[in-house]
């Protein structure tokens, strides 16, 4: 602060006083995240909490070049971050993108964004609802390939909930620094003891039933294979990470219905009920011993509850 007369004189009083850095970046980044672009972004309410003026009075804020006007110069930092939002889809939902083509998923992605705007300070959040929002507008649905079949929409909404469901199980937590349930532990049970035991999944573990096969058609496609739509058909799926490798597991119905009952804190013996539904309990006994190690090499459990 200055007492120099001449300097106090200089001051305007019926100018609003110019915004601080942390204001204009606000400012900036609810510009940059309107879907409505540059002209909405800078008359809605978010931007003019932070620095209120109009689009005709942009050039306080942000000076015009030789060459772009104020408008223009904005513009193209918002073209710039929906591009890479778009690219982060493109990577997320990569073989979704093959299954629907280039142009269409590029529709399908600008589509969503402006449905569902990046809210989040993490990318991790970015296609959370992207499978809702195919299932919701299907949007895909307006070009069937030829022989694809009239399901072919809800299996591309599955491969979409597939590939979400890998990138969260990559990206989330999981029990590389906790540890998996010991083996031993269950081997040490008692018959009382196994007709008590309640297990907690590993925060890793995700259980996905489908109608169509599409971790087979995912997996042709990371193998660089030519993968073939599949047919309309019941498919059980486990997906668990160990030591940060995401794995597959592919389940019948008898394993999903008692893996999803031991995972919601069922005990075995409920659990073992459930899965009768579609299977006899003889049966299903005599497999337990195989399946409980195939999980437990997985991964599937975190620790007894």
């Amino acid at each position: 602060m200055t007492n120099d007369p001449d300097a106090l004189e200089s001051i305007d009083p019926s100018k609003p006083p110019e915004p601080r850095l942390a204001q204009v970046q606000r400012w900036m980044q609810s510009i940059l995240m309107h879907p409505g672009g540059v002209s909405e972004g800078v008359e809605s309410p978010a931007a003019r909490r932070e620095i209120e003026i109009t689009l005709d009075r942009l050039p306080e804020v942000i000076l015009p070049s030789r060459a772009l006007s104020s408008a223009n110069r904005l513009e193209i930092y918002v073209n710039a971050y929906h591009a890479r939002l778009m690219e982060c889809l493109d990577e997320e939902f990569a073989v979704t993108r093959y299954a629907v083509g280039e142009e269409l998923f590029g529709a399908l992605s600008f589509g969503y964004l402006q449905n569902y705007p990046s809210a989040s300070y993490t990318l991790c959040e970015l296609g959370r609802r992207f499978p809702a929002f195919l299932a919701e507008s299907r949007l895909h649905a307006r070009e069937t390939p030829e022989g694809s079949g009239d399901k072919w929409p809800e299996f591309v909404i599955e491969l979409a909930s597939l590939e979400r469901a890998l990138y969260e199980v990559y990206d989330g937590p999981g029990t590389e620094q906790t540890g998996s349930l010991d083996p031993a532990r269950l081997a040490g049970l008692d018959p009382e003891g196994w007709q008590k035991i309640r297990l907690a999944p590993a925060p890793c573990l995700r259980l996905l039933a489908f109608g169509h096969d599409v971790s087979g058609y995912w997996g042709d496609r990371k193998d660089e294979l030519t993968p073939v739509t599949p047919v309309a058909e019941h498919h059980w799926l486990a997906i668990c990470r160990r030591d940060f490798v995401v794995e597959r597991f592919e389940l019948d119905e008898p394993q999903y219905l008692l893996l999803m009952a031991l995972a919601q804190g069922e005990t075995l013996p409920t659990a073992i009920a459930a899965a009768s539904a579609v299977a006899p309990v003889n049966e299903l006994e005599e497999k337990l011993g195989t399946w409980f190690a195939g999980w437990m090499a997985g991964g599937f459990f975190a620790a007894l509850a």
